[in-house]
């Protein structure tokens, strides 16, 4: 999103500052503690199976680490952070060799040895984009100027592969495994002001359009690239690169404009295009852990997940299939696969997947393709995920969260009974892993059709169980996420760190995996499907009818709060149930699925338009029926937020204002979508920290029928209860 204005508003970041006289944090998870936590990810092996390489996250400061099996990680790289933005970021990267990475940062090319560990820019790659290197690490592809370059890292000779002048966008480029060919991506894109009447002329917002999606194959010698129409956004190899097969050959994914259709494509050098396997959903497809398809080294198979069989499973086929009948199902049963990766030698795929009757960890294990023999690698509770072998097959890398911590990296042999090996520690000093809370998995009947809804209940082991406690319903976003029995692994784990902060403090909280949550049968995931905010609100809802069976909650007492999705899950709840809850945070929440138009597979669940189904879209969009609202809110909103644009929050705030209706906000200028920077989650949370604590905790009376009051200048939004 961009911004167009030449003034902005003094009350853009801060409206009325909640006060309260909160308790001082019972234990040591502190929200200062909390936002200081760490993210590791991209976990590479170095070509000699010594070192492991990733990039860790520190509340926007990133850098590249390396570790070797034993003592602390080494830093590779200490990048300053911006001094406007405070973040710092490297982008993809690769080993060159055993002693010697590639990254890329700050529109160029850079190389640090793991024995020096000192960075140094690459002359003459200025203004590169995105890169990859061939099999054999001697030649490099890359963007610039908008095109596709190849270049010598032995000899620094560089040239230029394509002259596309039609005002594309060219990215993703990946070398064919004998280094002739590179393959790469084109589409479209132009930046739209978004109309927002309500506003005036004085700031725009811009949204991005794209379109005319093709992947494109051109030879490393001369000629025109092939360019070759796709759909659906194309692509769907493991970290997003473009997977290659025997021919040369490229393989994809393609979707149809409804998202029923998935189809994997394998596509020659000279463009033709022939489909070895086709989902079709009735409702959407909708894969848990995202639509992943590699191919062999050997580029003689083709590994992809499919949830035909009603979970998603691990199957293989042969590159040149003639039918589908060649595929091979390699796992079977009523739990989900996901985050395949095969063996050097293209015998093994391994993989992450949860258990029958526990849906809410994943373990990893491999199979042997010739035999369908799966043998259970890493099998310790909590979230085992992207799993990566080493160059000689002997041991896999993967991340891992858990109660006792966050998201690590960790190495394991796989012959034998190996012990697993960490490599990092995330946690910040003085947060005592004892004082975590082990969240338990719970349904509940829902209040749409009675079927159960999967949760996670987290209760503090000192809370006085003979009293009665407030409580705290989160909600997930994205539609397709879910919760875990241990740290989220991915972007919502700030979320599940400020919920171990109020359970210590004593909420009781619940987290539903509303119907659409990824992790579950194809049933569940999509059983959402042209209902956004119908039945899954009446699953969240009945959250809160089951923490009053409780008999250590208040009835009267409980919040609800969530991010993105869960953010219009937030609304559409207080909207539909208005005395349910006693108060609300909206996060970033969408407000009107007519006017979102980031796309993704969103667009497959809606299953309508505004033009064929106008009743559908207004039932769905909370902006439309905010006059309903009796209980406080609070709104959270990054400004450099592309997943839920500043305009769906503005349209809310509007709406909220002229109907009169109190409520609280605060903006974070340069904030993305999930809050990152350590100072905004210091805000964010301790501002939801006050506001819980005003309306759960401080009340003398409980808040059972609203009376809104409108806040003095500088005070709190406040009611009071009849």
């Amino acid at each position: 999103m961009k911004f167009n204005c030449s003034r902005l508003p003094l009350l853009l970041a801060l409206l009325a500052p909640i006060v309260a006289a909160q308790e001082p944090p019972r234990g040591s998870i502190t929200i200062d503690r909390i936002s200081d936590i760490k993210y590791p990810t991209d976990q590479v092996w170095s070509p000699d199976n010594k070192t492991v390489a990733f990039l860790w996250d520190a509340a926007g400061k990133q850098d590249l680490y390396m570790s070797q099996g034993s003592g602390a990680p080494v830093a590779l790289t200490n990048f300053p952070v911006d001094p406007e933005i405070y973040t710092s970021n490297i982008g993809h990267y690769e080993w060159s060799s055993a002693n010697e990475i590639i990254f890329s940062k700050d529109g160029g090319l850079w190389s640090v040895s793991i024995s020096d560990r000192k960075p140094t820019r690459l002359a003459g790659f200025q203004g590169v984009a995105n890169f990859s290197l061939s099999n054999d690490r001697t030649q490099i592809a890359y963007i610039k100027t908008g095109q596709v370059w190849v270049g010598s890292l032995a000899g620094k000779t560089q040239r230029q592969l394509t002259r596309i002048n039609d005002g594309s966008r060219i990215s993703g480029p990946t070398f064919s495994p004998d280094g002739l060919f590179v393959s790469f991506n084109s589409s479209f894109s132009s930046e739209l002001p978004e109309p927002m009447p309500y506003n005036g002329d004085r700031m725009q917002v811009m949204r991005t359009r794209t379109w005319g999606a093709k992947l494109g194959i051109v030879s490393v010698f001369s000629g025109d690239p092939v360019m070759v129409p796709t759909s659906g956004g194309g692509g769907g190899g493991a970290g997003g690169r473009t997977q290659w097969v025997t021919g040369p050959a490229v393989v994809h994914e393609e979707y149809s404009g409804d998202r029923k259709t998935r189809e994997i494509k394998v596509t020659s050098t000279s463009g033709e295009t022939r489909t070895v396997w086709k989902d079709y959903d009735p409702a959407w497809i909708s894969l848990a852990n995202g639509p992943r398809t590699v191919a062999s080294p050997d580029g003689k198979l083709i590994a992809f997940i499919s949830d035909r069989s009603g979970w998603a499973h691990l199957y293989v086929i042969p590159y040149d299939a003639t039918s589908e009948s060649q595929a091979k199902q390699l796992s079977k049963g009523d739990f989900g696969d996901g985050f395949a990766n095969w063996s050097p030698d293209s015998k093994k795929v391994v993989f992450a997947h949860s258990e029958p009757g526990n849906q809410q960890e994943r373990f990893i294990s491999i199979a042997d393709v010739a035999t369908g023999k799966v043998q259970p690698i890493v099998t310790a509770r909590g979230v085992n995920y992207e799993p990566v072998f080493s160059a000689d097959g002997a041991s896999i890398a993967y991340l891992r969260s858990a109660v006792e911590h966050p998201q690590e990296v960790y190495t394991v042999a796989v012959a034998g009974p190996g012990k697993p090996v960490r490599l990092s520690d995330s946690l910040p000093e003085g947060l005592n892993p004892a004082d975590l809370t082990a969240p338990i998995g719970v349904h509940y009947p829902s209040r749409k059709d009675g079927k159960p809804v999967p949760a996670t209940l987290m209760v503090d082991k000192n809370l006085d169980k003979t009293k009665k406690h407030p409580a705290i319903i989160w909600i997930h976003g994205s539609g397709a996420d879910q919760n875990y029995l241990g740290w989220h692994p991915g972007s919502y784990r700030m979320y599940y760190a400020i919920s171990q902060y109020f359970a210590q403090q004593g909420y009781v909280i619940l987290t539903p995996d509303y119907r659409g949550s990824s992790g579950y049968s194809r049933d569940w995931t999509t059983g959402a499907f042209h209902d956004l905010g119908g039945g899954e609100t009446q699953d969240v809802n009945g959250g809160a009818d089951y923490l009053k069976t409780l008999s250590y909650v208040d009835p009267d007492r409980i919040g609800i709060w969530g991010l993105s999705y869960g953010g219009f899950m937030t609304l559409q709840s207080i909207i539909t149930a208005p005395k349910l809850f006693a108060c609300a945070i909206d996060v970033a929440g969408v407000g009107d699925w007519e006017t979102w138009t980031t796309g993704g597979t969103l667009l497959g669940r809606l299953g309508s338009t505004p033009v064929t189904d106008p009743e559908f879209y207004d039932r769905s969009a909370p902006v439309k029926h905010l006059d309903k609202i009796e209980r406080p809110l609070m709104i959270l909103q990054g400004l450099n937020d592309t997943n839920v644009p500043l305009w769906e929050t503005i349209k809310v705030v509007d709406r909220l204002e002229k109907l009169g209706t109190p409520f609280d906000m605060a903006f974070y200028p340069g904030e993305i979508h999930f809050f990152r920077r350590a100072f905004v989650l210091r805000d964010a949370w301790k501002r939801s920290d006050a506001f819980f604590y005003q309306h759960l905790v401080a009340p003398a009376v409980p808040l059972k029928s609203s009376e809104v009051v409108l806040p003095e200048p500088g005070k709190a939004l406040t009611a009071k209860g009849q």
